[in-house]
């Protein structure tokens, strides 16, 4: 299945949801929590399962030795990115929005400029601040984070999505200035992401694409300069799925303090912290390789 086909699925899921909330249907948090975390786990997962293969592309791995030292410095940084989440919480939320941004931003780097990709990317992450600022207050302070500081990064969030918005209307007009357009459906997509951000809540926002856009898209991506189909890398991927399901088993039995939603939800965003900053920087080397 191509990107086409991808951006059609999630505008049609994202249909669906709307349609949902504009009649007034609306899931327990304690579904919507348990969702998310079979959503990223089945669907989010497979998305750095080839970071291996990406890897030996980049001749990081070349040998046996190699491999072994990949994997150790690998979890190390999402060891440490984890361990710095649980000491600095709001320094380390403020660092993954920022690195979440410059991540998913790649996912038109082949149709815009930096400006304009980094202004859709804030959208995406920032949107939900707009109408759902008590819903994210919920949720900062479930990760840890004072209300205080929670409150500030919300209104950092609210003027960061405003200023994704105008630089992307810049990058409208300078095509039009050109007379040049993006093709019909990627603006179509970017103006349900827009919907999607203030319109659903957070979570169901986030996992709609996290899982049915940017997920699969890398997955297309590496999976064409590698030779390797998606099926083959969601394949690739169920080791890491079970060994992730086994680990949140055993960090739920020892750290697991508070209901099953909140305990849930916190690790899901630090676990996914740690994993991305470790991938996020694999791929930052290889698109720099692929200039």
């Amino acid at each position: 299945m191509n990107k086409v086909r991808y951006t059609q699925v999630y505008l049609c899921v994202l249909l669906f949801c709307i349609i949902a909330a504009l009649l007034n249907f609306h899931l327990p948090e304690f579904y919507m929590v348990v969702g998310l975390a079979i959503a990223v786990t089945l669907l989010g997962l497979p998305h750095g399962a080839l970071d291996f293969a990406v890897a030996k592309s980049l001749k990081l791995i070349t040998s046996f030795n190699s491999a072994l030292y990949f994997i150790i410095v690998y979890l190390a940084i999402s060891a440490f990115s984890i361990a710095l989440w649980v000491s600095f919480p709001a320094i380390s939320l403020g660092l993954f929005l920022c690195v979440s941004v410059y991540h998913f931003s790649t996912d038109w780097r082949h149709i815009m400029p930096l400006y304009a990709r980094l202004g859709m990317a804030s959208v995406i992450i920032c949107g939900s601040a707009i109408i759902y600022s008590s819903t994210l207050l919920t949720l900062f302070t479930s990760l840890l984070l004072t209300a205080q500081t929670a409150n500030l990064i919300i209104q950092a969030m609210q003027v960061i999505f405003w200023s994704g918005i105008a630089a992307f209307v810049y990058f409208i007009w300078e095509l039009l200035q050109a007379k040049r357009t993006l093709d019909g459906l990627t603006l179509l997509e970017c103006a349900a992401l827009v919907i999607s951000s203030v319109t659903l809540t957070p979570l169901l926002h986030f996992a709609l694409y996290f899982c049915l856009l940017h997920s699969p898209k890398h997955l297309n991506d590496v999976g064409e300069e590698l030779q390797i189909s998606v099926s083959k890398a969601i394949i690739l991927s169920l080791p890491f799925v079970v060994l992730t399901i086994a680990l949140a088993a055993i960090l739920f039995g020892f750290l697991g303090v508070n209901e099953l939603h909140v305990d849930l939800l916190r690790w899901i965003f630090i676990g996914l912290f740690g994993l991305t900053m470790s991938h996020m920087l694999l791929i930052k080397l290889w698109h720099r390789s692929h200039r």
